[in-house]
């Protein structure tokens, strides 16, 4: 039995740590939900007097957006950054996790400027 030549270290250059990118990303995620409760902090909580069935107040209106549309819409998001994540450590040379997790979470902060423009104007 012959053995192989033994092979040289080719470590090549420095890889982003997954974890702290990871972090990165988590924590614009984090923000992102943060910003979103001080704006409902900010929305009146009354119901118009002139109302009488089935009216809700700013407050609870975009409560319910939130729940029923910026969350699937957030969470489509997270799958894509994981993703990116994912192709950003694999692939990537020489960057730093900072770089690494905020590029990772442009899909949500794209999905964010998109429904504050659908829905602040209104």
């Amino acid at each position: 039995m012959t053995l192989s030549a033994a092979r040289p270290d080719v470590a090549g250059p420095p890889r982003p740590d997954p974890r702290a990118s990871l972090l990165v990303m988590l924590g614009w995620y984090g923000a992102l939900v943060v910003s979103f409760g001080v704006y409902l902090s900010l929305l009146s909580g009354d119901v118009p007097a002139d109302c009488h069935e089935g009216c809700d107040s700013d407050r609870s209106g975009m409560l319910m957006f939130g729940l029923y549309t910026a969350t699937p819409a957030l969470f489509l998001a997270l799958l894509i950054s994981l993703v990116a994540l994912w192709l950003l450590v694999t692939r990537s040379r020489r960057r730093s996790a900072l770089l690494t997790g905020s590029l990772s979470a442009v899909p949500a902060l794209v999905v964010a400027g998109i429904l504050a423009a659908i829905v602040l104007p209104s």
